[in-house]
C-alpha cells in the first residue's frame, strides 16, 4: 500500500501482456469481451499506466558466461557465449528500451464515493462520523485506512480473477517493488538502475568509515615549500643563485 496521507491509499499491480495482432479475429473479439467485463465491473477509478525505460542486460550477459561451462556439451557451452557476447554487442550498438504496464488502484480515507449514491453520504462516512464522535482522532483514521486497504485488496482480487481469462496476469507489487517504480517514475533519466532492495523512508543508512591514508595527498592543504625547492639560496655568497 502507498500512502498518500490525506489523499488515501493506493496500491500498484504489474501486468503482463497479450500479443492482439497474432490473434484470429474470434480469439480477439472474446479478448475484447472479457477485458470489457472488467472495466464493466469497475466502482471506482483505475489507472492503467504503460511505461518506458532502459534495458540494461548485464545481468543477464553475466549469468550467461558464468553458467556456459556447467552445460552438459560442448556445443551448447559455445551456444550460450555467442549469445551473451550478442546480447552484448546489441547493448553497444542499439538503445535498449523495456515496457511495464502498471494497474494502479486508489481508496480515499473514508470518503464519499461516486458510487455511494446521488449526493448521499455514504455507509462508511456516517460510521466514521460517528466512531469521530465517540473515539479520538487518531482510532477514527486508523480505522479509515483500514477500511480503505480492505477495498483495495478486494479490488486487487477482482482484477486478478476477472483478467485472468484474458490470459493477462496481474501481479501485485510489495513493498520493494513499489518503492523501486516510485523511485524510477520520479527520476527516469537515472543511468543507474533502480532495484527493490531500496532502504525505506524510515530507514537509517550506515556505512563504515574509510580509514584515512597518511601517505595520499590531502585537498586544500599547501605543499610543503621545502620539499620542493633544491639547490642553493641567496645567501651562498657571491654569484650564488637559488634553483627551483
Amino acid at each position: 500500500m502507498v500512502d498518500l496521507g490525506p489523499d488515501g491509499i493506493a496500491a500498484l499491480a504489474v501486468c503482463s501482456t497479450v500479443n492482439f495482432s497474432l490473434r484470429t479475429p474470434a480469439e480477439q473479439e472474446s479478448l475484447t469481451a472479457a477485458f470489457g467485463r472488467y472495466l464493466h465491473s469497475l466502482t471506482a477509478p483505475i489507472q492503467v499506466l504503460v511505461r518506458t525505460e532502459r534495458l540494461d542486460l548485464t545481468g543477464q550477459i553475466s549469468e550467461l558466461r558464468e553458467q556456459a561451462p556447467k552445460l552438459p556439451h560442448p556445443t551448447l557451452e559455445e551456444a550460450a557465449r555467442e549469445h551473451a557476447d550478442y546480447l552484448a554487442q546489441l547493448s553497444v550498438r542499439s538503445d535498449l528500451l523495456c515496457r511495464q504496464v502498471l494497474l494502479v488502484l486508489h481508496e480515499p480515507l473514508g470518503a464519499q464515493r461516486a458510487v455511494d449514491g446521488l449526493g448521499g453520504a455514504s455507509p462508511l462516512a456516517a460510521l466514521t462520523r460517528r466512531t469521530r464522535s465517540h473515539d479520538s482522532p487518531q482510532l477514527s483514521v486508523e480505522a479509515a485506512r483500514r477500511a480503505a486497504e480492505a477495498r483495495l485488496v478486494r479490488r486487487l482480487g477482482e482484477a486478478v480473477d476477472l483478467l485472468s481469462p484474458t490470459g493477462i496476469v496481474v501481479t501485485p507489487l510489495d513493498a520493494g517493488q513499489a518503492t523501486a517504480v516510485l523511485a524510477a517514475a520520479c527520476n527516469p533519466d537515472s543511468l543507474v538502475p533502480v532495484s527493490s532492495h531500496l532502504a525505506g523512508a524510515d530507514e537509517v543508512i550506515t556505512t563504515a568509515p574509510v580509514p584515512e591514508d597518511d601517505t595520499a595527498p590531502r585537498a586544500f592543504e599547501p605543499p610543503d615549500a621545502s620539499a620542493h625547492e633544491t639547490g642553493h639560496s641567496e645567501d651562498d655568497g657571491p654569484g650564488g643563485r637559488g634553483a627551483r
